[in-house]
């Protein structure tokens, strides 16, 4: 972000980087488009079929799969659209249509991201949704990557458009967050006998305990997306104010760490670290919340500028 707020598109390398950093999203967005075509087919009958099963055999695909895909879709999505419309930003269209198009890309991400959810709870005849927000999706970021190709430089409304686009991540933020708590309901739940039996199993109810080797995968795909999603969160928070900075730095980090950390805790050395993985759990929620609501009041505050 330090690029844009100082108008350092004009170096080379900055330039050069941007445009290698458009092929690469160009690369995600065909791929969006292989991944969508070997699944589903551009089918609205394999998309119900997915979602319901067919219509003799009917098997609702279960929840807990659609909440974690979502969540998925929801990180990458945000960082995307981060990181895209910063540059749509410095585009040489007119800045009345970059924010049309900032909004529009942030709506199509969560509309996108969110599809799964709507269509299993609407039912099956909302399973057309899912085509539809894909390619809305898709031609909003083929449109946005096209634009940012060719960058300006200068942009006296550069902080301006920047404080929406952080807005727009706190309100991507707080969606995460209620998705990660229903994520967190359905698989372990909120109390101290449903941790352990998560992670210890349970012989009565015929539940396998977690094994070092899934904890470690998990925990290692875990560590760096959730470092690099807090980092982010807690940097616009030091965009905008000098308050707060050391207690939230530390307190997301060390909660994020030992909510990846007290599964290995309850397995290897005591039960007693179910309490561990509740209080960091719930920590790490409280404060992203709060990061966003800090965000909303001192962009609104501000008219949304950046100082």
């Amino acid at each position: 972000m330090r690029f844009f707020l100082n108008n350092d598109l004009k170096l080379k390398p900055i330039r050069i980087a941007i445009i290698l950093f458009l092929i690469f999203i160009l690369f995600f967005w065909v791929g969006n488009f292989i991944h969508f075509w070997l699944k589903f087919n551009f089918s609205v009958t394999q998309i119900e079929n997915y979602f319901f099963g067919s219509k003799d055999f009917p098997e609702v695909i279960p929840i807990v799969q659609i909440l974690e895909e979502t969540h998925i879709n929801l990180f990458v999505f945000g960082i995307l659209f981060l990181s895209l419309s910063a540059l749509v930003i410095y585009s040489k269209i007119k800045d009345a249509l970059k924010i049309y198009l900032i909004i529009f890309l942030a709506f199509t991400s969560l509309l996108y991201a969110c599809s799964d959810l709507i269509i299993i709870y609407a039912g099956r005849e909302f399973s057309s949704l899912k085509l539809f927000t894909f390619f809305v999706y898709q031609i909003t970021v083929l449109f946005s990557i096209l634009i940012s190709s060719q960058t300006n430089s200068q942009n006296s409304n550069g902080k301006r458009l920047l404080a929406v686009i952080i807005f727009i991540f706190a309100l991507f933020n707080l969606i995460f967050v209620t998705i990660n708590f229903f994520i967190y309901t359905e698989k372990i739940g909120l109390s101290f006998n449903g941790t352990l039996e998560y992670y210890l199993g349970n012989a009565e109810k015929f539940m396998k305990g977690k094994t070092i080797s899934g904890l470690m995968l998990i925990s290692t795909m875990h560590f760096i997306p959730m470092a690099v999603y807090i980092f982010t969160l807690l940097h616009f928070i030091f965009l905008l104010n000098e308050k707060y900075n050391l207690f939230l730095t530390i307190s997301a980090f060390l909660s994020a760490f030992f909510d990846n950390l007290s599964g290995f805790l309850i397995i290897l050395v005591s039960k007693y670290f179910a309490f561990v993985k509740l209080l960091s759990f719930f920590t790490l929620e409280i404060l992203l919340v709060f990061c966003s609501l800090l965000i909303f009041f001192y962009l609104i505050r501000n008219k949304f500028n950046l100082n």
